[in-house]
């Protein structure tokens, strides 16, 4: 870091673009905040030896009375300033660390998005999610985002400051890694899978954890959490816009489609709610091309109605 730019820091003379530098800098390391302090202190000895200097020079002639007096004011002044910076500083970290201030990215139902954050983890948002996650950056211990919705990310590695991904139901923490995460918040269906790396999927006020390895994944089947081993890719697939299923219960790809596709779909033709369905479809498709894909291998009819958003089977 330019000494000279951590000078203007101090002396209180940045933009702000130049100030958050600084921070993120003096963030990296304790050697870094030592050395922003040596210079701090460098500067308040400065400060005072000229006004020392000046006081002598300017009041040689005056008693020594008046000069303890002027000596005790000036040490009062300083320590009054340097407890106002140490405030002002431990005030500056405290709202770096618990800052309210959260960026919120939505993802309208049919489409996707692609964003990077500032750690550098990289996140893919499947179509009618949320992702809520610091707009300054990550300053606590934890790097700490909220998932509404399906989300595929891409973790950058950080030992001292572990990833976690926070769902209505459960909780995902990890260090660095790769994983997909499905959870929908008006859906029953949790969904975790492990394509690189080692996660943690855990239930917050319980001690109930699963950790999972490579080609892992959990699932929360009424209430409680089966994990299993998956040898395809394919369920991560719309990161490219391509939903894919591979012997899935009908019932189960209903399910899915509503979510992507922000459509309630009402089956009242229970006979075919456990046929396995393998396909894939490209999501600026539609729903409309997917149901009528799905017609030509399980036999059912359905109707649309645009007024209340439903596509009823029957």
């Amino acid at each position: 870091m330019d000494v000279r730019l951590l000078n203007k820091y101090i002396a209180g003379d940045v933009l702000p673009e130049e100030k958050k530098e600084v921070i993120r800098w003096m963030k990296e390391s304790e050697e870094h905040r030592e050395q922003l302090m040596q210079l701090h202190r460098i500067y308040n000895a400065t400060l005072w030896n000229g006004n020392v200097d000046g006081q002598n020079t300017k009041n040689t002639e005056r008693k020594k009375p008046v000069m303890r007096y002027l000596w005790t004011s000036m040490k009062i002044a300083a320590v009054v300033a340097m407890l106002a910076f140490i405030i002002h500083k431990e005030y500056q970290d405290y709202r770096l660390e618990h800052s309210t201030d959260v960026q919120t990215v939505t993802v309208p139902a049919g489409q996707r998005a692609n964003l990077l954050l500032a750690d550098g983890t990289t996140v893919w948002l499947n179509s009618n999610s949320t992702l809520k996650y610091p707009a300054n950056g990550f300053h606590s211990t934890n790097r700490k985002v909220i998932l509404e919705g399906e989300g595929y990310f891409e973790v950058a590695h950080d030992e001292k400051h572990p990833f976690i991904v926070e769902t209505q139901k459960y909780d995902i923490r990890v260090l660095g890694t790769t994983f997909n995460v499905s959870a929908y918040p008006n859906s029953d269906m949790f969904e975790t899978s492990l394509i690189e790396g080692k996660v943690t999927v855990y239930q917050p006020d319980t001690q109930n954890e699963i950790v999972l390895k490579p080609h892992e994944k959990v699932e929360a089947r009424d209430g409680k959490l089966y994990k299993e081993t998956f040898t395809s890719d394919n369920d991560f697939l719309w990161r490219m816009g391509i939903y894919s299923f591979k012997n899935e219960p009908l019932a189960t790809v209903f399910k899915k489609l509503e979510q992507y596709y922000e459509v309630q779909i009402i089956n009242n033709n229970k006979e075919i709610a456990s046929r396995p369905c393998t396909g894939k479809f490209r999501q600026k498709e539609g729903i409309e091309h997917v149901m009528k894909v799905l017609q030509k291998y399980v036999k059912f009819n359905y109707m649309q109605d645009d007024e209340k958003n439903q596509i009823i089977i029957y």
